[in-house]
């Protein structure tokens, strides 16, 4: 049990060195090589599409086949999509591309995240959570730390990235034990998404929208706003490095208080940071914002997973895994392109307005919804 659970832990985080550098250096050089908006939006949008189509299968996929085979699998697709990256120029095949590894993504984080819901209770669970996105945001702001590499060589970046997940394939596949999920004589059912709460739903969705959007906007509003190509990365890396230093402690808070009462707080919190970089353009200032936004951001998807296998059987946890992800998946259909496109309105304004007011209209909707609440 403990290998497994370190196991999980270890993988995601020298992965996520590989996921903080692929995506924010395509997007710095679709943006170089000055390809119109709707091209950085919607080739980032066709990985997270793949995710959302893919990811409410995933669960059934695990009950049939276990964890182990399908962490490896996803390791291996994601680690050949991220070599593939050095033909970005070739718009089309970026497209193709960006949907393989969203399939690999999707295989990664269910099968991982089911092994984290697996190996917690109900009085670790938050923190558990908590501790995973921590270690996964300390690798993915490793991976931002390194777009510098990028002056190198434009392919540098991505052998690095597609180099670091084969690391974590080899562990995976030669150190993990296989997990039962359930019992070898129960026979699995389908859940339906209908029994899924829809606090669960749109915290997910939400955070897909922030997470997916946040990295392709940041480069963008940040170099068309005269910040240079290193201060976009330390945007990047303050963004990231948010979610090591407050996500824990926000998680072990989701073991103590009411969920519902925790996710309100966090939209509440997200609406008002949202509007500073749409007033001020000081560095050091947005720096430090971007720490706060990237600490908050994640706890959509923390806590809102803490509640849904709070609320769900144990029969289909790795299921409502899969539809907690395809609501993700589902949020970042929209980020990307919608990011890119609200920056092309106002490169100062347009992005941050819209995300405040999405950030209250949550707030608003499950704050009248009483019924939501659940401890």
């Amino acid at each position: 049990m403990k290998k497994n659970f370190l196991l999980a832990l270890i993988g995601i985080g020298i992965g996520g060195i590989g996921f903080g550098l692929v995506t924010p250096v395509t997007v710095m050089l679709l943006e170089l090589n000055h390809a119109p908006s709707f091209i950085t939006g919607s080739t980032a949008m066709a990985g997270y599409l793949s995710i959302f189509i893919f990811s409410r299968y995933t669960g059934r996929l695990i009950d049939r086949f276990n964890v182990k085979r399908i962490l490896t699998a996803g390791l291996f697709l994601w680690m050949i999509s991220a070599l593939a990256h050095l033909f970005w120029y070739v718009y089309p095949l970026l497209y193709i591309v960006k949907i393989f590894m969203g399939i690999g993504g999707t295989l990664i984080f269910v099968s991982t995240e089911v092994m984290i819901n697996f190996y917690s209770d109900d009085t670790n669970r938050g923190r558990n959570i908590g501790l995973y996105v921590v270690i996964l945001s300390a690798g993915i702001a490793a991976g931002s730390l390194l777009i510098w590499t990028i002056k190198i060589a434009n392919w540098v970046p991505f052998v690095i990235g597609s180099s670091i997940v084969f690391v974590v394939f080899v562990l995976q596949t030669l150190m993990m034990a296989e997990i039962e999920i359930r019992d070898k004589d129960e026979v699995a059912e389908k859940m339906p998404v209908a029994a899924m709460p829809l606090l669960s739903l749109l915290s997910a969705a939400v955070y897909g929208f922030f997470e997916s959007s946040v990295v392709v906007v940041l480069p963008l509003y940040g170099l068309r706003n005269n910040f240079t190509g290193d201060e976009v990365s330390y945007f990047l890396a303050s963004f990231v490095t948010g979610g090591i230093v407050l996500l824990y402690f926000i998680g072990h808070l989701a073991d103590k208080l009411s969920k519902h009462l925790l996710l309100l707080v966090i939209s509440f919190l997200l609406g008002l940071l949202f509007l500073f970089p749409a007033l001020l353009m000081n560095f050091a200032f947005l720096t430090a914002v971007f720490f706060f936004i990237g600490g908050i951001v994640p706890a959509f998807y923390t806590v809102g997973l803490n509640y849904t296998v709070e609320k769900t059987q144990k029969k289909f946890m790795t299921q409502a895994n899969g539809y907690f992800i395809m609501m993700y998946g589902a949020g970042t259909i929209a980020g990307p392109i919608l990011g890119a496109l609200l920056v092309e309105v106002n490169r100062q304004y347009g992005y941050w307005l819209f995300a405040s007011a999405l950030s209250i209209c949550f707030f608003v909707l499950f704050n009248v919804r009483k019924g939501e609440e659940v401890k």
